[in-house]
C-alpha cells in the first residue's frame, strides 16, 4: 500500500506542468479568437462605411450626368472637374462621399477618407469599368476606408501583443454606380407624393430640344438662354388648338380648380391621386401603349407664384404624342376632344426644373430645364448604368433614375 501511494502522488506531480502548458495555449487561443472576433467587427464597420460612402458619393453624379449632356452644353470640362476633383463644395461627389464615411465608425474611429482614395471610373454594365475622363464621364465612384496609419489610426489589438502585434492594418473598398431608365409607371407609398408638374409636354418638342436641334421647326421661338447659360425650353405660351388648355394636366383625381392645381405644383400627386391613376388604367404608359390623361383649364395668373416656388426642384413632367404632329401652329393639334372633355396621350416622362416663370396673364413665361430626379414613387424597368450611349425610349439623354447601386 505504501508502494502504491508514492507512485500516485508522483503522477500528480506530473499534471501541474502539463496543466500549465495547456493554460497558456487556451488562454493564446481565446486572445486570438477574441482579437480576431474584433478585427472582423471592424472590418465590416470600414465595409459600412465605404457602402455608404460611395452611394452618397454616386447620387451627387447624377445631376452632374444630366448637367453634362444638357442641350446647349459647352461646359463639360468643368463640370467634369467638379465631378472628380472638386472638394470644396458639399454638394459636390468628393465632399459628400468624405462626409457620409465621417458619419460611420470603424473600432470607436470616425472615418476619415483622404482624397486619393475616391476615384472614378465608367461602366458600362457588360465590361470591367474604365477610368473616366473628360469625354466618358463618369457613372462610378470608388472609396477605399482605412485603419492603416494613413488617413485613421491601425487598428489597435487586446491581446496580440502576447506574440509582439499590437496592431493590425485593414482596409475596406466599394464602387457604387448611378443607374438611370424610363418611368413607365407610379406606385402608392402612404405619405409620399409623386413629384409631377400638371404640364403636358410634346415629345417632339421635348426630343428636339434635348438633342439641341435648334432649328427645327418644333422650337421655332421656344427656347431661350437659361439662367445658367444654357438653351431653356418655353412651355408657356404655346398654342396647343385646345380649347381652354395651354397644356395643364391633371394628375390625379381630374378637377378644374386652381386650388387643386396649385397643390400638384407645390405638392405633386397625393398617393390618393396615384391610385386614381392606376385604378382607372391610365398608369403604365409608354410610346406604344398611351394612355388618355384629362386637360386641365386655361392657366391662371394666380398659379404664376406656385410655379415660381419649383424653380430648381426636381419633377417629372408628363410627355405626350400629339393628334397631329404639324409642327405648324396652324395646322398642330395636341390633344383629342375639346374643352373639359379633352385628353393628352401620355407615353412617358422626363426630369426637368422650371427655370423661368414671370409675367401674367397671356404674357406670361414659363420655361424648363433638364434635371436629375429620382423619386422613390417612380417605377423604372430593367434600369442600367447611366451613360450617354444608352438612351431612352424616346432617343435622349436619361434624366430619371433609380436609388445608385454597389458595384463591387
Amino acid at each position: 500500500m505504501k508502494t502504491f501511494s508514492n507512485k500516485s502522488s508522483r503522477r500528480r506531480g506530473a499534471i501541474i506542468p502539463l496543466a500549465a502548458l495547456l493554460m497558456v495555449l487556451m488562454v493564446g487561443m481565446l486572445a486570438f479568437a477574441i482579437d480576431l472576433g474584433y478585427i472582423c467587427s471592424v472590418k465590416a464597420e470600414l465595409q459600412n462605411a465605404a457602402d455608404s460612402a460611395a452611394l452618397a458619393g454616386a447620387q451627387r453624379l447624377q445631376p452632374l450626368f444630366v448637367q453634362y449632356y444638357a442641350p446647349g452644353q459647352t461646359q463639360q470640362s468643368m463640370i467634369y472637374q467638379q465631378a472628380t476633383t472638386d472638394t470644396s463644395s458639399p454638394a459636390s461627389p468628393i465632399p459628400t462621399a468624405q462626409r457620409f464615411a465621417a458619419y460611420n465608425l470603424a473600432g470607436g474611429v470616425n472615418i476619415t477618407v483622404a482624397t486619393s482614395d475616391i476615384t472614378f471610373s465608367y461602366n458600362d454594365g457588360t465590361l470591367p469599368p474604365v477610368p473616366a475622363s473628360v469625354v466618358l464621364f463618369p457613372n462610378t465612384i470608388t472609396v477605399t476606408t482605412r485603419r492603416d496609419g494613413s488617413s485613421n489610426s491601425p487598428l489597435g489589438l487586446f491581446f496580440a501583443n502576447i506574440f509582439g502585434m499590437s496592431t493590425i492594418d485593414l482596409t475596406a473598398t466599394a464602387s457604387a454606380t448611378i443607374y438611370a431608365g424610363d418611368v413607365s409607371s407610379l406606385q402608392v407609398i402612404p405619405g409620399v407624393n409623386a413629384h409631377i408638374l400638371p404640364v403636358a409636354l410634346d415629345i417632339n418638342v421635348w426630343t428636339n430640344y434635348v438633342q439641341n436641334n435648334s432649328a427645327s421647326p418644333w422650337l421655332s421661338g421656344r427656347t431661350s438662354t437659361g439662367p445658367n447659360g444654357n438653351p431653356q425650353l418655353q412651355v408657356y405660351p404655346y398654342s396647343t388648338n385646345t380649347p381652354g388648355s395651354f397644356g395643364l394636366l391633371d394628375v390625379g383625381v381630374p378637377s378644374n380648380s386652381a386650388p387643386a392645381f396649385r397643390s400638384w405644383i407645390d405638392n405633386g400627386s397625393t398617393p390618393n391621386d396615384i391610385s386614381y391613376l392606376l385604378s382607372n388604367n391610365l398608369l403604365p404608359v409608354s410610346p406604344s401603349a398611351p394612355e388618355s390623361w384629362k386637360c386641365g383649364p386655361g392657366l391662371k395668373s394666380t398659379l404664376l407664384s406656385n410655379f415660381q416656388g419649383e424653380i430648381g426642384v426636381p419633377n417629372l413632367i408628363p410627355l405626350f404624342a400629339p393628334v397631329t404632329p404639324i409642327p405648324d401652329p396652324s395646322l398642330y393639334v395636341a390633344a383629342t376632344g375639346n374643352g373639359q372633355n379633352a385628353t393628352y396621350a401620355i407615353i412617358g416622362f422626363a426630369g426637368v426644373t422650371i427655370t423661368q416663370a414671370t409675367g401674367n396673364g397671356s404674357n406670361m413665361n414659363i420655361s424648363i430645364q433638364p434635371v436629375a430626379i429620382s423619386d422613390p414613387t417612380s417605377i423604372i424597368l430593367n434600369p442600367s448604368p447611366a451613360r450617354a450611349t444608352k438612351q431612352t425610349v424616346f432617343g435622349t439623354p436619361h434624366t430619371t433614375f433609380v436609388p445608385p447601386k454597389l458595384t463591387k
